[in-house]
């Protein structure tokens, strides 16, 4: 029940949701109960294009996208709660207001899965794929500007991140089946994605240097499918020593991949997480995760005098400053500055006059 203005009757409205019904509760303090029925009585005469349709065409537009992504990226779009917010409203009559109260929302709703509010990673995730949908209705010409663009996001406090110890490494190593020992050793020894490591195939061994030229993406339903890696960084050829070479085992046909499971099939990161991984975390008494590995090796391969810009490549970052914000801290000091300047400040210390 509110006002349309000051002094007139008591007008209500009914909605689908809760959430839209608060949606517009907010909206008509903001803008005042004429301007806000205004703004929903054009939504449903005119019915332009919704964030779903504009998502489809993006997606169809693109031929770099599988349909496993595509996919993906319709369940993050669901995931969201975008339209629980908006409505199902034409793309160009959503405001930065929106999305602003969307972020809002987002950030302190609870979700069914966790039952607690979604990561600040989660909703940088979500909002990017949003801003992008908001692009590319902009260069169809179907709104005229990207609301989503420079919204504040929430930010993520990121707790010191837990490295494994080359002990560590070794104890969990040593709890794993002589299948997957190699396996895990290799990603310890190189920092591959899980993905990229798994889809590797005897053809990308030569000598002792792995060449990364493809990794599983997510496929027709619940399905991998072998696809281009992540990033155009992510191509590279990752140079080890002759022993990870030799463990990986007897060569099979070139196109064959290198690791499978008992039956020969791809090597699953749900099965292999829950019927290897956690039992030998389990055993070793170590608490990580597979990718935890990369950052083991990232670290050891830093902490060692490794140059930032090769290990960078090596992990196949991006961008330099990725591997800086992530691993920069563990970058041993060659010049040792802030004991250089105590040690100057010693030198001046005048004498301490005991009494």
């Amino acid at each position: 029940m509110f006002r349309e203005k000051p002094g007139s009757g008591v007008v209500s409205e009914t909605f689908d949701t809760a959430d839209q019904a608060d949606y517009f509760k907010n909206l008509v303090e903001r803008i005042g109960g004429a301007a806000a029925r205004a703004k929903r009585a054009i939504a449903d005469d005119r019915h332009g294009r919704t964030t779903s349709e504009v998502l489809g065409d993006y997606i169809e537009s693109a031929p770099d996208i599988s349909t496993g992504t595509g996919k993906e990226y319709r369940a993050v779009l669901g995931r969201s709660g975008l339209a629980d917010i908006t409505g199902d409203v034409g793309i160009d009559l959503i405001t930065r207001e929106d999305i602003e109260a969307w972020v809002r929302h987002r950030s302190k709703t609870p979700t069914k899965r966790t039952k607690q509010p979604p990561a600040a990673k989660t909703v940088a995730n979500e909002h990017g794929l949003i801003s992008t949908i908001f692009t590319h209705a902009v260069e169809r010409g179907w709104c005229p500007t990207n609301p989503a663009k420079g919204v504040r996001l929430p930010k993520s406090i990121k707790a010191e991140r837990a490295i494994l110890t080359e002990q560590e490494f070794l104890t969990l190593w040593g709890k794993f089946s002589d299948r997957y020992k190699p396996l895990v050793w290799l990603l310890g020894a190189t920092g591959l994605r899980w993905g990229e490591a798994t889809a590797l195939q005897w053809r990308d061994v030569a000598g002792a240097t792995i060449t990364v030229q493809r990794a599983w993406k997510h496929g027709s339903g619940s399905k991998r499918e072998l696809g281009a890696p992540k990033t155009a960084r992510a191509y590279r050829r990752i140079e080890t020593t002759p022993k990870v070479i030799a463990s990986l085992g007897t060569p099979g046909n070139p196109g064959d991949l290198i690791f499978t499971n008992t039956v020969g099939d791809r090597v699953n990161y749900q099965t292999f997480y829950r019927d290897h991984w956690k039992p030998a975390c389990a055993a070793a008494k170590v608490s990580t995760t597979i990718h935890g590995l990369r950052h083991f090796a990232a670290s050891y391969m830093l902490s060692q005098g490794a140059d930032i810009f090769e290990v960078s490549r090596a992990l196949g970052h991006e961008s330099v400053s990725t591997t800086s914000d992530v691993y920069g801290h563990l970058i041993p000091s060659r010049t040792r500055p802030t004991v250089v300047h105590a040690a100057a400040l010693d030198a001046l210390r005048p004498p301490q006059i005991e009494s």
